[in-house]
């Protein structure tokens, strides 16, 4: 079905006509006892499918980095005594859990390490879902792995081929200071890094520059086991200056010089930390790996700025690789008038040259997003709609050169698209509020460039669907998806314990879980609006996609003079 403009706005402003409905079944994926949301991540040609799940329940408390003799700890405790013993009430669990948490999102050297976000491989079986540990490890104290590290799983490939981004475990380092006083100190020897893992071994992937462990970024893998992302390839002066600063005694001050420099990677904005971008000078990177995950191959690429020293090129990223290994993702660019850079879609090519997919110098900037095998990209470009920041879809055939930008739900509808299948179908997200805000709602769509339909994917499943799918993640070539969607489910505690209101019943609440829908095969049946009807939810985000619009984000925010 083809969403025309007049066709969306009959759909928003009327509630009269029919919708078509139900090409698809909806299959949630079973983490209620898992964590407070779930994020769709991908879904290969095998079926397997990778999530994050936000604020696992039942985490691990770690004793040997709580300071019982702290004013806070102590303020926040309720039975301090059955807590020494790893004996905790839910008020004291939910406290330390929120603290850990909380330090780890703040860079804290003194709390225990709590990762917001935890990895997950399943098959969609109840019995089958799988931690993916990365750099995790187990320990007898704490029963199992501690969870220390916020890792988002990103792609897979034939069922066994996972890669994803973590950061560097954590470790316990005593130090005295200069007030003969004994502090504990819970510092990682690298930050963010790329990881591929096979079964239970796990490969670092890393950038050509390691200097302070170096960053890296994984976004997708083929099934040629080569993966697209971005590393560090040279450090920049505010980082061999930090590292100057680390090995000066009277610089560094009363700190562990481990401590010294793993402050380096952060910077305080808007009063609380962050980290910083200014470290490396950041290409994109393309691994290659053999079956067993060991990295045989690692290439790098520039950007499309050419004629300046590497400090003054700015950065690219491969966001996807198909199976004939061209890459495409986003690099900086210069404006013909050679004073400003922006950042524009590219291609890397197995020559490790850099090409422009869009000339036009008007359609900056834009990004290409993932690529299929037959030669078709996917992308977007950034721009401004009545004043506000919006994006549109476009269509890059390799085979012809040929740019089509689709229609989408409506004039100003800002859309997103994630990924593309073999089958030349694409799938994403697209506002289906035709409001003048910053932030409207949106739905999960696909669309079909041979047909050139452009369709919200909540009009293809059941008429009694209690979701309401808001973003589109990944297709494989079965034409199954899995979406991030929004429904009502009862709250649970920290504990995974469910949370009751006073007359006994369930307290149910705004979630976001992760749907697969399979296809059916079969004609859509019609369904009234009233059948459709979801009701406009609040108090959820889609939190993974923080991811950014994936990382590339960052890239359009580089538009400045260099």
């Amino acid at each position: 079905m083809k969403f025309t403009r007049l066709a969306s706005a009959v759909l928003l402003y009327t509630a009269s006509l029919p919708i078509l409905a139900a090409s698809y079944t909806a299959t949630e994926l079973p983490t209620d006892t898992l964590g407070q949301n779930q994020y769709a991540v991908s879904i290969d040609n095998t079926g397997v499918m990778l999530t994050a799940i936000e604020n696992i329940y039942n985490a691990p408390v770690d004793l040997s980095t709580i300071d019982f003799e702290n004013a806070f700890i102590i303020a926040g405790l309720t039975d301090i005594e059955a807590a020494r013993n790893g004996q905790f009430n839910l008020a004291d669990y939910t406290f330390l859990i929120a603290r850990a948490i909380a330090g780890s999102s703040n860079f804290s050297f003194f709390t225990q390490q709590l990762g917001r976000m935890q990895a997950y491989k399943t098959d969609g079986s109840d019995a089958n879902f799988d931690y993916i540990n990365a750099f995790d490890t187990e320990s007898e104290a704490l029963g199992g792995f501690s969870r220390a590290m916020e890792t988002t799983p990103r792609d897979s490939t034939a069922g066994t081929h996972i890669v994803g981004n973590t950061v560097g475990p954590f470790r316990t380092i005593d130090y005295v200071n200069l007030n003969g006083e004994n502090v504990k100190y819970i510092i990682s020897d690298f930050d963010q890094r790329a990881f591929a893992q096979v079964g239970e071994n796990v490969t670092p992937l890393l950038p050509i520059d390691t200097t302070l462990g170096g960053t890296s970024q994984v976004n997708r893998i083929n099934a040629n086991y080569v993966a697209a992302g971005s590393g560090s390839i040279e450090a920049t002066g505010a980082l061999t200056t930090g590292l100057a600063n680390c090995d000066d005694d009277e610089i560094r001050g009363d700190q562990p010089i481990e401590a010294c420099l793993r402050s380096i990677i952060t910077v305080t904005s808007n009063g609380a930390l962050t980290r910083r971008s200014d470290l490396w000078l950041q290409r994109a990177h393309l691994w290659s790996m053999d079956v067993e995950g060991t990295v045989t191959d690692t290439r790098t690429f520039g950007t499309l700025v050419t004629d300046e020293e590497p400090a003054l090129q700015g950065s690219s990223q491969a966001l996807d690789v198909n199976i004939n290994g061209v890459g495409v993702g986003v690099a900086s660019v210069k404006f013909a008038d050679g004073t400003l850079q922006s950042t524009a879609a590219a291609m890397f090519l197995a020559s490790g040259e850099v090409v422009q997919i869009i000339d036009d110098e008007a359609l900056l900037p834009n990004s290409a997003i993932s690529i299929n095998d037959i030669g078709y990209v996917v992308g977007l470009r950034r721009q401004r709609i009545n004043n506000i920041p919006r994006n549109k879809m476009f269509i890059y055939n390799r085979n012809d050169s040929s740019v089509t930008f689709p229609d989408d739900f409506f004039d100003t509808s800002s859309t997103v698209p994630r990924s593309i299948n073999n089958n030349n179908l694409v799938v994403g997200s697209a506002d289906v509020e035709a409001t003048n805000v910053t932030n409207r709602k949106t739905a999960a769509f696909i669309y079909d460039i041979e047909a050139d339909t452009f369709t919200n994917l909540n009009t293809l499943v059941s008429c009694d669907s209690p979701f309401d799918f808001i973003e589109a993640i990944d297709i494989n070539d079965s034409n199954q998806i899995i979406v991030s969607a929004l429904t009502k489910k009862a709250a649970r505690n920290a504990r995974g314990e469910l949370i009751k209101d006073d007359a006994g019943e369930d307290v149910l609440v705004d979630t976001i879980v992760t749907v697969k829908l399979n296809p059916t095969g079969q004609a859509p049946t019609v369904c009234s609006n009233d059948d459709l009807g979801i009701p406009d939810r609040q108090g959820a985000s889609t939190g993974i996609f923080m991811f950014t619009l994936l990382s590339f984000a960052a890239f359009f925010r580089r538009r400045v003079k260099k």
